[in-house]
């Protein structure tokens, strides 16, 4: 065995070094006397001339894979031509390195995709031994990240997913999916600036999702109360999201309501004049409020239109009166445009004009009537942010119980909507229906809702926290909800 290891050694380093010393003896003239591998006591003439390079051979024949002009005679081992013969033999040289190369190569993909498989990636072995695929590898290292992600979450180490999605968003920034979710974790981790840095990146990266993007990252911002980075956001979408245009100049207008943030409203108009003409008049009718132009403004605000360009116009019309504290033009103008908006959304209006007005005698027909509609996720959600501004055990009663016969099952989907309905049931002090709900809710989500139950206990103080701002983001809530949350934490007194 030890002979056949040091031919081995032996083996490689005559393959370069006598090639190379036979290459420079043809290179310089090939003379006799200067033969490299010949013995140079014998003859140099063929078949009468041993070989210098296999001396220290354990058994020369091995060395004709390096040199074939080596033969056996009846002598012994010489060599088969003349000394100016000698020459080297590089293709055999080559062909072997190649081999051996090859060799090597196969043993150490081998063994990578041993070590890949055992490290959980899903990896063929052609992957890894074939250059051109590489890189699917890491496809195949997303995947597995992805994989630890999803699994830490089942297990509620949020730490290690978020460790593992930033890992998949390293490998690949385009994974949509991922950064959507380590920009949930983060908020959740209570670092919000980290998320909105994810948002960004993901609007910028990602454009085929960018409404998308903004849509949901919009929701975080609400619940933050983040209305600094809401504004920039709704202005750039309103020309970006036509369809949602309305919901966009909402958000614009209610967060420069609630940061007093004319002179925004004011640099927005200049920045972007190609704004429709209904949106620019909203936007103008705003900023006069928010200047205390109230005069000059309220004649706009009460213009009748016969033909409005949007349905938001109307509704933002008769909101901003109430918002004002002028229930009685709010009700003159939603009279005038009660067939144009959408019927649901007439009733609540009127239904915050009776509270309004103080006409409670009207309340109840107006509320039975809206109980006859279908009870859609949409109408559910107007319930929900109505009886959480004007809690009532008698109204939530009636909603409650309809909600419970007709409102869609617990989901994934419709988790909002039954977290919303927790919040108007325990606002409502209505015990048996609250402990119905939290129930159901504690069976589907396998938690205490402990979360949810401090939101509660916040909204009941009645006054402003800024406590809000960190835990109405871990709560998922329909933005109609988040809105009445937020409108009403504005209007409490301070104390």
């Amino acid at each position: 065995m030890s002979g056949w290891i040091g031919d081995f050694f032996r083996f490689w380093w005559a393959l370069f070094y006598w090639n190379t010393r036979k290459a420079w003896f043809r290179l310089s003239g090939a003379h006799r006397d200067d033969c490299p591998c010949q013995n140079v006591s014998d003859s140099g003439l063929a078949m009468e001339t041993r070989c210098e390079a296999i001396v220290h051979w354990n058994r020369p024949r091995r060395f004709r894979r390096v040199c074939p002009l080596l033969v056996q005679g009846p002598e012994g081992w010489r060599c088969s031509v003349e000394a100016e013969g000698v020459r080297p033999f590089w293709l055999h040289a080559t062909r072997y390195a190649t081999a051996a190369l090859l060799a090597l190569y196969l043993v150490g993909a081998t063994v990578a995709y041993v070590a890949l498989r055992v490290a959980k990636y899903d990896v063929s072995y052609l992957t890894v031994v074939w250059p051109p695929r590489w890189h699917e590898l890491r496809g195949s290292q997303e995947q597995l990240y992805a994989r630890r992600a999803q699994e830490a979450m089942a297990k509620g180490n949020y730490q290690e997913a978020i460790l593992s999605l930033e890992m998949v968003c390293q490998i690949n920034p385009q994974n949509y999916s991922a950064g959507l979710a380590l920009a949930a974790l983060s908020q959740v981790a209570a670092q919000p600036y980290i998320s909105d840095h994810i948002y960004e990146r993901l609007m910028r990266d990602v454009p085929e999702h960018r409404v998308q993007t903004a849509q949901i990252w919009f929701q975080t911002l609400l619940a933050r109360s983040a209305y600094d980075k809401i504004m920039p956001l709704a202005l750039a979408m309103l020309s970006e999201d036509p369809e949602q245009r309305g919901a966009w100049l909402n958000a614009l207008l209610f967060s420069a309501r609630q940061t007093h943030a004319s002179e925004f409203l004011g640099t927005a108009l200049q920045a972007n004049p190609h704004l429709p003409e209904w949106c620019t008049e909203l936007i103008n009718i705003e900023q006069g409020l928010l200047e205390d132009r109230v005069e000059s403004t309220l004649p706009r605000l009460t213009h009748i239109y016969r033909q409005p360009a949007a349905s938001y116009l109307p509704y933002y019309q008769v909101e901003r009166l109430l918002v004002g504290g002028r229930a009685d033009l709010a009700n003159t103008v939603l009279g005038s445009y009660t067939n144009l908006l959408q019927p649901d959304e007439a009733a609540f209006l009127r239904l915050r004009i009776f509270h309004a007005k103080g006409w409670l005698s009207l309340l109840s027909p107006e509320y039975d009537n809206l109980l006859q509609y279908p009870l859609t996720p949409r109408l559910a959600n107007e319930f929900c942010a109505y009886l959480i501004i004007h809690p009532s055990p008698q109204l939530l009663a009636g909603y409650f119980d309809r909600f419970t016969r007709q409102g869609p099952p617990l989901t994934a989907e419709t988790l909002p909507l039954y977290q919303a309905t927790y919040l108007a049931t325990a606002l409502a002090d209505d015990s048996v229906r609250v402990e119905k709900i939290r129930d159901q809710l504690a069976r589907f989500t396998s938690s205490d809702a402990r979360v949810l139950r401090g939101l509660v206990e916040l909204l009941k103080a009645g006054k402003p926290d800024p406590r809000l701002s960190r835990i109405l983001p871990l709560v998922h809530l329909p933005t109609e909800v988040v809105y009445a949350i937020l409108e009403q934490q504005a209007a409490a007194p301070a104390k």
